[in-house]
C-alpha cells in the first residue's frame, strides 16, 4: 500500500495528447475511414515530408539535399570550436565523441548517399588536420588509414560507410525477427 500522500501524487500525473501539436499520417486508408478517424481523434492530417527529432522523414528515399541539416550542424559545431589551437589529440577526441556521435544518429536511420558521406568525411578530415572546416591541406595520413584500429596503425575512428551498412543491416534483422513489429 502506498501512503495517501504518495497515492495522491500518482493521480495528478495524467498525460494528455495535445491535438494542436499532433498529426495522423495515413497510407492506403479510404477517405471515409480517414474522415471518421480524424473526426473521432480530433487530430489533423499530417503531410510528408516533415521533421521528427531533427530528422527529415519522407515515404520516399531522401535526396542528398535533405541531409543539409546534418551537414550544417557538423559545420556549425566545428566553427564554434577553436580547432587551430587544439592539438591533434584534442581534435581527434572532439571528432570521435561529438561529430561522430551526431553522424551516428543519422547512420542508424537512413542509407546515407555517397555525396553526403563524402561531405561528412571532408568536414571530419579538414577538422582533424587543420582545425577548420573550410581550409583543406594535404593530409598527413590517408583517411582509410585513420579509420583503422589503433592496433593496426590507425587512430581508431570508425569507417562511416561500413557503419551505415551494418546499422541498416541490423534494422532489417530486427524487422525480420520481430513479427509483432510495425
Amino acid at each position: 500500500m502506498y501512503p495517501s500522500t504518495t497515492h495522491s501524487l500518482w493521480l495528478d500525473l495524467s498525460l494528455d495528447i495535445n491535438p494542436q501539436k499532433s498529426f495522423i499520417f495515413f497510407g492506403g486508408v479510404g477517405s471515409i475511414h480517414k474522415h471518421s478517424i480524424l473526426t473521432t481523434s480530433g487530430f489533423r492530417e499530417g503531410q510528408f515530408p516533415f521533421t521528427y527529432l531533427g530528422v527529415p522523414l519522407s515515404p520516399h528515399r531522401l535526396l542528398a539535399i535533405k541531409f543539409s541539416p546534418l551537414l550544417q550542424d557538423l559545420q556549425s559545431s566545428v566553427q564554434g570550436w577553436i580547432g587551430k589551437h587544439l592539438l591533434y589529440a584534442g581534435r581527434l577526441e572532439l571528432l570521435r565523441s561529438v561529430l561522430f556521435g551526431k553522424v551516428q544518429f543519422w547512420l542508424n536511420i537512413f542509407p546515407i548517399p555517397a555525396t553526403v558521406m563524402r561531405n561528412i568525411i571532408s568536414i571530419c578530415r579538414n577538422f582533424l588536420w587543420t582545425g577548420d572546416v573550410r581550409r583543406s591541406t594535404s593530409t598527413l595520413v590517408a583517411w582509410k588509414t585513420v579509420c583503422m584500429p589503433k592496433a593496426e596503425g590507425g587512430l581508431g575512428l570508425f569507417d562511416l560507410c561500413a557503419h551505415n551498412r551494418s546499422f541498416l543491416g541490423k534494422q532489417l534483422w530486427h524487422i525480420h525477427l520481430k513479427t509483432d513489429s510495425v
